[in-house]
């Protein structure tokens, strides 16, 4: 079972995104985080983004944390 909270990400929120697939639960995570946390997605930058989806990886244990996690821009 992976789980990531909306609060470990630095938000103000209690949402918890869960699943047995990883993919499952960061794409959980990242709707939630369009829907929920819209204003404050439109004023992260890129770069900011590209963080926010590392984070999600690595408390999910998908990332090594040598920061070269390769991402998808659909986010």
């Amino acid at each position: 079972m992976k789980i990531v909270k909306c609060g470990d990400l630095g938000f103000r929120c209690n949402f918890m995104a869960a699943g047995n697939e990883l993919e499952e639960v960061e794409q959980a995570m990242f709707d939630h985080i369009e829907k929920e946390h819209k204003q404050e997605l439109e004023r992260m930058s890129e770069d900011d983004i590209h963080h926010l989806r590392h984070r999600v990886s690595t408390l999910l244990g998908r990332s090594c944390g040598c920061g070269a996690l390769h991402t998808d821009d659909s986010f």
